[in-house]
């Protein structure tokens, strides 16, 4: 019985986390200055899991980056987070 409970309590955590980086992808036209995040990241990612970022539009409400994931995620994060200052910064050398 117990072995059962942790299967499912492990597969509960695991649906709760692809709920959260599906909620904090971008929305909007494929055209880059029209993408907005609704919504960030919650956990910092790692840096080697990020292989490229771009900006989202200026008209959006609230700033935001895009880190496309090496599995090819794209996810919204919080631009003043210091994980993500570090992640652009990385990126950018």
């Amino acid at each position: 019985m117990a072995g059962l409970q942790t299967l499912l309590l492990a597969a509960l955590i695991l649906l709760a986390v692809t709920i959260q980086a599906t909620e904090a992808g971008p929305y909007g036209a494929n055209v880059e200055d029209s993408i907005c995040c609704r919504d960030y990241i919650y956990r910092p990612l790692s840096t080697h899991l990020v292989k490229y970022f771009y900006w989202t539009s200026n008209s959006c409400r609230k700033p935001g980056v895009i880190l496309l994931t090496i599995r090819n995620k794209e996810i919204c994060a919080d631009p003043r987070q210091n994980w993500v200052k570090n992640i652009i910064r990385k990126l950018g050398d």
